[in-house]
């Protein structure tokens, strides 16, 4: 069993850290992969992955998650040079990866995100600059992608119904790439179409607890129409709680954590009507496969 994208340096993860990777390792769970999303944690996920002590392979992944931006947002209506806040964040990540890419697995998490500017009804020449802020901060992902030969872990969110984002994405990854980037698009929410041009470039898709909701059916036909060796599994913890988890009023842990990955295979078994073992076995091997994972 894996969690292929979590962040375990959130709270309230990290209060509970020993005792949920304890958890998972007894539900079979091989690998981790948490994600840094901005240089307020990128040193304490590297810092989890060398202090670890637990029978769990933890893995690292570094990157600026597309939201960032739009957290400064107020920055651009104060006249701060939005681009330059940018750049400063981009050389920061080129110099922790120069610092420590033998410690990274994988870039991210990175990506595009138009769903809360559509969102927010920002105005037009608010999201311009965003959406080429986000833009910029994605190439540059891809260009450590390819100089330091390692997957990527992607987001890329849209409003229900468009597929800009997608499309963007799926665009820059093809110029920068050029067909040698790999990688996993987390969480994966959009359209049949973006699922099918994402399939076509070779990467795969990060399946999480949405299966398990009741408003999840979108989800769990993107599930359906993805193919055994592209699926992987998460948690996003400790964010997308399980449907069990939601109900249980008096649960010890009320969040996204490793163990819910068994829930999630249960979910997917019932959906793909794959037996449980063969899809741990053959999600785990793809967990393997994409992030360079000598067999556990």
């Amino acid at each position: 069993m894996h969690d292929s994208h979590i962040h375990l340096s959130l709270s309230p993860i990290k209060e509970n850290l020993q005792r949920l990777l304890h958890d998972f390792s007894q539900e079979n769970g091989k690998y981790i992969l948490n994600m840094g999303t901005e240089p307020e944690d990128w040193f304490e996920v590297l810092e989890i992955q060398k202090k670890n002590d637990v029978s769990v392979n933890l893995y690292s992944g570094i990157g600026i998650h597309p939201t960032v931006y739009l957290e400064h947002i107020n920055e651009l209506t104060n006249g701060t040079d939005i681009f330059k806040f940018a750049k400063k964040l981009l050389d920061k990540l080129e110099k922790i990866y120069e610092e420590n890419h033998k410690y990274i697995s994988a870039v991210g998490e990175t990506g595009l995100d138009y769903y809360q500017m559509y969102k927010e009804d920002m105005p037009k020449e608010v999201i311009r600059d965003l959406v080429e802020i986000q833009k910029n901060s994605f190439r540059s992902h891809c260009q450590l992608a390819l100089r330091y030969n390692l997957p990527m872990s992607i987001h890329a969110r849209e409003l229900n119904g468009r597929e800009d984002c997608v499309k963007d994405t799926l665009e820059i990854l093809a110029e920068e790439g050029k067909g040698k980037i790999r990688g996993s698009f987390h969480s994966y929410t959009g359209t049949q179409k973006g699922l099918k041009d994402i399939l076509d470039m070779g990467f795969y898709i990060g399946f999480n607890a949405i299966i398990t909701y009741p408003s999840g059916e979108n989800v769990r036909e993107l599930l359906k129409d993805t193919p055994l060796d592209r699926i992987l599994f998460e948690t996003d913890g400790p964010f997308l709680v399980t449907q069990k988890t939601r109900k249980n009023n008096r649960s010890e842990f009320p969040f996204g954590k490793p163990s819910d990955v068994k829930e999630i295979i249960e979910k997917a078994e019932e959906i793909k009507g794959i037996p449980y073992q063969r899809l741990e076995e053959q999600t785990d091997k793809n967990f393997e496969k994409l992030f360079n994972i000598p067999p556990n």
